[in-house]
């Protein structure tokens, strides 16, 4: 052991070191003296073999020119006598042997060496001596050379330098020993200082009296030792305050742990290295998670695994990856826990982790809940009240809007005689008579539907996608439900009857406003036809309220023929067996002023432009713009327009079609005009000559709405159209309606046989389009191939 502290010492490493250098010094010297003494010994031998080989050749090649082999074979045994020579051989020209020196005659020749192994390795060296005279080769001489002195004196060589090296190892490894102890006395001094003052002894200051590199590290360790001597003064003083302080902390965090312990907050900290490092208890109470000390300095990925497995399988998020936006979890227990983060900075700003909080906000929610319900919902039956109404009917009408294809109605009703239970038996009856109404209603309507008690004993049903039939059903299903109630007050049994009003939309109104007006005012016109019934809204009983909206929708015509604000959507007709378009027909539409996002459909203003007027204005601007787009698009087929009754009294309508299509320079067979079968029958003569003016022009005439009239076929061969387009009624249940079948049949039958072709409409699906091209109609239009678009796409 204390031979390996001395080697781990100052003094034992700089000996060490040094006597290692020296013997690698020492022996790379003798290395290379032994391969110096090789070479000179190898080139000395090279020497000498020339040398012989000149001389034997000088001797030889007089003797082979004469071929006096026994001269020959007395210059061999000269040879032969040479020092380190072991045999000779003389072969001549022929290479046959002719004389030989200290080799069996007979016997077997070595081989002569190829020169690959190193001369050193050989015990003997064979070689031929080629025997020239004037550049003629009278033979070869073959001599063996024993090479055993070369390596005896190699060896010898060797032997010396050996010795050489070892004494000389040991005398310099004595010296430098010598010289280490003598320069490393006053560093052991300092070694054993610097211990003492590691241990805590005293320390005395070491004397320098040589102003030497040695001095000057001995005089800067004398300061260092009396500065960490007041350090050590000051460390202890530290010390104290440290502890005094550790105290303090050690409160604070006790209050802080008891202040985070009381939260109801759970609270988790997590380290910049993505680890754990504080959890508190209502964390642990919030996840169910037991014990915390566990998940302390653990990756947080271990305890999001943990959370993750008391979350739904199915749309669940990862816990603890959020960038500090609240984020939602619902729990399989009906809980509902919030998560949000902030980052945890440094006085440097410098984030150094993340605390992430978590929020059990189950109560809150359904208080939440609880305060919607009530600000949506009936006090006293639980239904929908008139504030809810009001939304559901607003978004259902702003969807229809935009979406031309939905429709609905709206059934109105109250109580009959109502007041009369109210006075007569008191407030707690007539409450009582809600309730069970509400109840009974309620089961009666659907999931999509929206049941609401608008006040006092007045109740709607908003059915979106209800059709007449729909809404006259659920109307009676409504009487007899609520006839088959029997109530029993003061001893007397009694039994209500109610009174239904029915509105379409979008067909009695466009507004929730005018929609409510509506359905209040058929649920009257049921009250004065008896009560205990339904009607649906007659525009014809409710005149001051029709004059009222027509007036309306007259100033907004006006106002959107000046400000441009009629645009055109275009329907593709398509063939029948490929679905490609034959050609649109144009269909107008109206921005609404109120809200200019938003489109208003024809059946809210052109029943009243045609009772106002307004319509031949609107039929003007539809012919201008169509005709304009077809000169837009050169490639569009033809463009069909509808022309209402009301212009057909107008003689210079031909012609001002005929001047619009000179003016944009359309081809007059791209304009379809269509007029509706009951407009044409109600004023036949106009209607004929209108037909003839625009057939004179090139233009083709539609028939709209064919089958509605009472004689349709026999005024055919008056009106001589050149399309039948096939009413929508005929058209809608055509798969499930064999009278429609039949009927649509005819229509084509007869269509063909004078030459006409037909368009069917309302065609909603794949299995009414193999009927009409089963039957063969020509022409198609409908939802099933496309809608109405704001432009033509034209291939």
């Amino acid at each position: 052991m204390g031979f390996f502290r001395f080697l781990q010492s100052l003094r034992g490493r700089l000996i060490t070191l040094t006597v290692v250098a020296e013997i690698v010094m020492i022996s790379a010297i003798l290395w290379n003296s032994q391969r110096l003494a090789e070479e000179h010994l190898i080139r000395q031998f090279e020497l000498r073999r020339a040398e012989i080989s000149s001389l034997l050749q000088a001797a030889l090649a007089p003797a082979m020119v004469q071929r006096d082999y026994a001269a020959v074979s007395e210059i061999l045994d000269s040879a032969q006598q040479l020092q380190g020579m072991t045999y000779l051989v003389m072969f001549d020209e022929d290479k046959q042997r002719v004389a030989s020196s200290n080799i069996d005659s007979a016997g077997a020749i070595p081989a002569v060496d190829a020169g690959n192994e190193p001369i050193f390795r050989l015990q003997n060296l064979n070689v031929r001596i080629p025997i020239r005279l004037e550049q003629r080769s009278y033979g070869e001489l073959q001599i063996g050379i024993d090479l055993r002195f070369l390596n005896e004196a190699r060896q010898e060589i060797l032997l010396q330098n050996f010795v050489l090296a070892i004494l000389g190892i040991l005398l310099s490894t004595f010296v430098l020993i010598a010289i280490a102890l003598w320069l490393t006395r006053r560093l052991a001094a300092l070694s054993a200082a610097s211990n003492d003052l590691a241990a805590g002894r005293p320390f005395q200051p070491l004397h320098a009296p040589v102003n030497d590199d040695i001095g000057v590290v001995v005089n800067a360790f004398n300061g260092m030792a009396a500065a960490l001597e007041r350090r050590m003064l000051d460390l202890q003083r530290s010390e104290s305050e440290q502890r005094a302080l550790a105290e303090i902390l050690a409160t604070e965090r006790g209050r802080l742990d008891a202040l985070l312990a009381a939260m109801r907050l759970g609270l988790v900290f997590v380290a910049g290295d993505g680890r754990i490092s504080y959890l508190n208890p209502a964390f642990l109470k919030l996840w169910g998670i037991t014990p915390a000390h566990q998940l302390i300095d653990q990756p947080v990925s271990q305890l999001r695994q943990e959370l993750q497995r008391q979350m739904p399988v199915a749309g669940s998020r990862q816990c603890f990856d959020g960038d500090g936006s609240l984020r939602e979890y619902g729990l399989p227990d009906g809980r509902t826990i919030t998560e949000h983060s902030v980052a945890v900075t440094s006085p440097t700003a410098v984030e150094g982790g993340r605390l992430w909080i978590f929020e059990d906000i189950t109560s809150q929610r359904q208080i939440a809940e609880r305060l919607v319900f009530m600000a949506e919902r009936d006090s006293l039956t639980s239904l929908a009240n008139r504030a809810r109404f009001d939304a559901e009917l607003d978004r259902l009408l702003t969807q229809a809007g935009r979406d031309p294809g939905l429709f609905g109605a709206l059934i109105y009703f109250d109580i009959d005689e109502f007041k009369t239970i109210n006075d007569t038996f008191g407030h707690r009856a007539g409450d009582h008579v809600l309730i069970r109404t509400a109840d009974t209603v309620s089961k009666l309507v659907r999931t999509t539907e929206l049941f609401a008690r608008l006040g006092g004993d007045e109740f709607a049903i908003i059915a979106p996608n209800a059709s007449l039939a729909g809404a006259q059903s659920l109307a009676e299903r409504l009487l007899s439900a609520v006839a088959a109630m029997q109530f029993e007050f003061e001893n007397r049994r009694l039994s209500l009857t109610i009174s239904v009003g029915i509105a379409l939309f979008p067909e009695h109104a466009g507004s929730a406003e005018e929609l409510v007006s509506r359905a209040d005012a058929a649920m009257y016109q049921a009250k004065r036809g008896g009560k205990n019934g339904w009607r649906l809204y007659r525009p014809d009983l409710d005149q001051s309220e029709a004059m009222l909206v027509h007036l309306g929708w007259n100033e907004k015509i006006q106002a959107a023929l000046t400000t441009g604000r009629f645009l055109l959507h275009f329907q593709g007709i398509h063939s029948t067996g490929s679905s490609a378009i034959s050609h649109y027909e144009a269909l107008v539409r109206m921005r609404d002023p109120e809200h200019p996002d938003e489109l208003v459909l024809p059946g809210r203003f052109i029943p009243a432009a045609e009772r106002t007027g307004r319509i031949v204005d609107i039929d003007r601007w539809v012919m201008r713009a169509a005709i304009a787009k077809l000169a837009e698009n050169p490639t569009l087929p033809a463009l069909a327009i509808n022309i209402s009754a009301r212009s057909f009294d107008d003689p210079t309508l031909a012609r001002s079609i005929s001047s619009l299509l000179a003016e944009f320079q359309v081809e007059p067979r791209r304009l379809i005009v269509e007029l509706t079968e009951t407009s044409a029958l109600a004023n036949m003569h106009d209607s004929e000559q209108f037909i003839r003016d625009i057939r004179a022009l090139g233009c083709t005439v539609c028939l709209d709405d064919f089958g509605v009239g009472f004689s349709s076929f026999a005024y055919l061969k008056h009106l001589s159209a050149d399309v039948l387009k096939i009413d929508g009624m005929f058209i809608s249940n055509l798969p499930t309606s064999r009278e429609d079948q039949v009927f649509v049949r005819a229509i084509v039958d007869v269509a063909r046989g004078l030459g006409k072709k037909t368009v069917a409409e309302f065609v909603g699906d794949a299995e009414t389009l193999r009927l009409l091209a089963e039957i063969g109609v020509d022409y198609v239009q409908g939802y099933y191939l496309s809608r109405p678009e704001a432009d033509i796409s034209v291939p």
